[in-house]
């Protein structure tokens, strides 16, 4: 770990783990922007050194975003999300968005308590970044909508398998800290990890109703567990049409990854894991680059007659030919 350590700071030291801010832009269905604050959706970009990967807004986040945020995917019906590695919290705040409706309230009549995105990850330093997003796009005025908190995916997963009997996965080999190594890395607060909730997974098994994931899937070892703890996380299907535990719609895993050439082994082995999970089904697996599916998209508001919808423009995805796939996969009944 010296090494990588070492790394750290040389990237640190020319700047490449700078601290930045970033709007960025998503639409409803209609057309019109979204904007909880100037320009679109606040994102803080914290930095590899602080970070690590976490850092950064990747590309997947913003091809799933934007489908949530028009409705393509549609989660308007879900009352409790979690998010799996929310780095700089793009999806997590389009979920919330989405659940508080554009007005700044809840869209069908909800009480502020009746919803909440959950979103988790690893590292202190990113769950301060997250609060401060929430704050800057009005998220936090909608009380309790948005819960950031520490997760660690592999030991929520081993304590989900030793209740369920499964096969401990083993850690992947680069970017996963030990929790001592985590209480030395920088954090925005003074108090470190002390004020961050962790979430407590005796009470989180079966609470969701909704668990998303972008650009999580980068090492076989994520590939095993995150199927894993998406079928621990998320509700039993409604046994009837007004649901179960006050959930009224079909619970849904949804995960955005890239296709890079290099990580072919992740993807076989995310979907052969996905495939041994009897409860989980598999409803839509979609393949886009970011252009291809702002242009499909304008096709259809133009199509329907939407309001002048030229203004929006996709130059910023032109220079990325990298492929996205959405899967998108339903709790089912078991017999």
């Amino acid at each position: 770990m010296e090494l990588a350590y070492d790394v750290k700071y040389l990237l640190d030291k020319h700047g490449v783990s700078k601290q930045s801010y970033r709007h960025i832009a998503l639409w409803n269905s209609d057309g019109s922007r979204i904007s909880r604050s100037d320009g679109g959706i606040y994102v803080q970009e914290v930095g590899f050194v602080q970070a690590d990967l976490g850092g950064e807004t990747w590309d997947a986040s913003v091809v799933l975003a934007r489908k949530i945020a028009r409705g393509s995917v549609d989660v308007s019906k879900h009352k409790r999300c979690i998010e799996l590695g929310c780095g700089t919290g793009l999806l997590g705040f389009t979920v919330a968005h989405v659940f508080a409706g554009s007005s700044g309230e809840y869209s069908d009549g909800a009480p502020k308590s009746d919803r909440v995105v959950v979103m988790t990850d690893y590292l202190p330093v990113i769950i301060d970044a997250v609060e401060e997003g929430a704050e800057k796009n009005g998220l936090f005025d909608l009380a309790g909508l948005v819960r950031p908190a520490l997760l660690d995916w592999f030991d929520m997963a081993e304590q989900a398998q030793l209740m369920k009997d499964r096969a401990r996965v083993p850690l992947p080999g680069t970017n996963y800290l030990s929790e001592s190594e985590i209480n030395i890395m920088p954090s925005n607060k003074a108090n470190g990890c002390a004020n961050i909730n962790r979430l407590d997974p005796t009470e989180c098994e079966g609470f969701f109703d909704l668990v998303v994931a972008a650009d999580v899937l980068y090492e076989v070892e994520q590939c095993l567990v995150i199927p894993r703890l998406a079928d621990f996380l998320l509700a039993p299907a409604p046994e009837h049409s007004s649901g179960n535990d006050g959930l009224t719609t079909i619970p849904k895993f949804i995960v955005t990854m890239s296709l890079r050439s290099t990580h072919w082994a992740e993807v076989d082995a995310f979907e052969a894991e996905m495939a041994k999970i009897s409860g989980l089904m598999l409803v839509s697996k979609v393949d886009s680059s970011r252009l291809s599916d702002v242009a499909e998209w304008l096709e259809t508001l133009i199509d329907s007659h939407c309001a002048d919808v030229t203004w929006i423009e996709a130059k910023q995805d032109e220079d990325d030919s990298r492929q996205y796939r959405t899967y998108v996969f339903e709790r089912q009944r078991l017999a």
